[in-house]
C-alpha cells in the first residue's frame, strides 16, 4: 500500500479522476445557466412581440423620386438602347432636435423581468432650398410633386396614434410604408410638394407617441443633431456612436435631461 501511494501513476490517475467528478456539476450549473438564457430571450421575443421590439428611429429625411437614362448596348441586335431608371435622390434635414419622455415599464414572464417602455417624443427642425446645382440632375428629371417625408421606424406596432406632420404651416398625416429601401427598410411617410423655385427654409415639426422594448435608439441625419431626453430609469446604459455629452442620473434613481450634439 505503501508503494502504491508513493507511486506516481496513481497519484496522477487519482488526480485526473477527481478532476473529472469535479467537472460534472460544473457542466451542470453551466447547462442550467445555458437553459436560463435560453428561456430569458424567448420570454423577451415573446413580450416583444405583443408590445414592440428594440426601437431604432432613424431620419427624417426628404425622398424625391427622378428619373436617370443610361444607354444599354445590345450585342444580340447590335442596337444601343437608351433605358429609364426611378430611382431616389435623400435630402437630410439642416437642424434636428428630438426631445421627450421615455416611461419604463416592468413586465413578468414567470422568473423573469423584461423591460418595456413608453416614448413621447417631439420632432423638430428644418430643411434648406435645394441646390440644384450640386445634384448634377436635371430639373424636369426629378418628380418634385412625389415627395415624401420619410420616418425610418424599425417596429410599426409601436406606434401609439396617427402621427400628423406640420410642414410649412400645413398639416398632412403619415402613412405606413417607405417609397424605397435605400436608407431604411420599415416606416411611415407624408407626401409632400416642393417647389424648386422658392427660395426658402422649410420648417417641420411632429410628435410620436412610441412603444418598444429593452433600447431605443436614435440615428443622427441632421448636420445638426439635439437630442434632449429624460426617463425614470434608475439604471440608464448608454451606447452606440456618439454617447451623451451631458448626462445627470439623480440619488432617487431619475434620469435627467441627456444633450447630444451631433455634426
Amino acid at each position: 500500500m505503501k508503494n502504491l501511494k508513493s507511486n506516481v501513476y496513481f497519484k496522477v490517475t487519482t488526480i485526473v479522476i477527481i478532476t473529472l467528478l469535479l467537472l460534472i456539476p460544473t457542466f451542470m450549473i453551466r447547462t442550467l445557466i445555458t437553459e436560463r438564457e435560453w428561456t430569458q430571450n424567448d420570454a423577451i421575443r415573446e413580450v416583444s412581440a405583443k408590445w414592440g421590439e428594440e426601437q431604432t428611429i432613424s431620419g427624417p429625411f426628404i425622398s424625391i423620386p427622378y428619373y436617370r437614362y443610361v444607354k444599354e448596348f445590345s450585342q444580340k441586335d447590335s442596337i444601343e438602347k437608351t433605358i429609364q431608371l426611378r430611382e431616389f435622390l435623400h435630402i437630410l434635414p439642416t437642424q434636428l432636435s428630438i426631445s421627450g419622455q421615455i416611461n419604463p415599464e416592468k413586465r413578468h414572464r414567470g422568473i423573469y423581468e423584461i423591460v418595456v417602455y413608453n416614448s413621447k417624443l417631439d420632432i423638430s427642425g428644418t430643411f434648406n432650398q435645394l441646390d440644384l446645382a450640386a445634384l448634377e440632375i436635371q430639373s424636369d428629371n426629378i418628380l418634385f410633386d412625389k415627395a415624401e417625408f420619410v420616418v425610418g421606424i424599425n417596429d410599426l406596432r409601436g406606434i401609439e396614434k396617427q402621427v400628423n406632420l406640420n410642414w410649412d404651416s400645413e398639416k398632412i398625416p403619415f402613412n405606413p410604408g417607405v417609397p424605397s429601401n435605400d436608407i431604411v427598410s420599415s416606416g411611415i411617410n407624408a407626401s409632400l410638394e416642393i417647389d424648386p423655385t422658392a427660395d426658402k427654409i422649410y420648417n417641420f415639426d411632429f410628435s410620436l407617441d412610441l412603444k418598444g422594448s429593452q433600447k431605443l435608439y436614435f440615428t443622427p441625419v441632421g448636420k445638426v443633431t439635439d437630442i434632449d431626453l429624460s426617463s425614470k430609469w434608475p439604471n440608464p446604459s448608454f451606447n452606440g456612436a456618439f454617447l451623451p455629452d451631458n448626462r445627470e442620473v439623480s440619488e432617487e434613481g431619475g434620469l435627467m435631461p441627456i444633450g447630444m450634439s451631433c455634426i
